[in-house]
């Protein structure tokens, strides 16, 4: 599959969580949510303390372990 394609699927639908790494135990939890997701999302730096997790629609969610 085209590199840019993953990246940006053809729907515009998906979902946005905002990550404060400041506050104690956010950065587990938000490379717990990408391991959950995998193939699905993508996380970008807003600054160094503030990333986002984007999670794309139409994928299976997985439980993290």
């Amino acid at each position: 599959m085209d590199r840019a394609k993953q990246l940006y699927p053809s729907s515009s639908e998906c979902i946005v969580v905002l990550f404060d790494l400041r506050l104690p135990g956010t950065a587990e939890r938000l490379h717990g949510e990408r391991a959950a997701w995998q193939g699905q999302s993508e996380i970008e730096a807003i600054d160094e303390d503030h990333f986002v997790l984007i999670v794309y629609a139409g994928g299976a969610r997985r439980l993290a372990s």
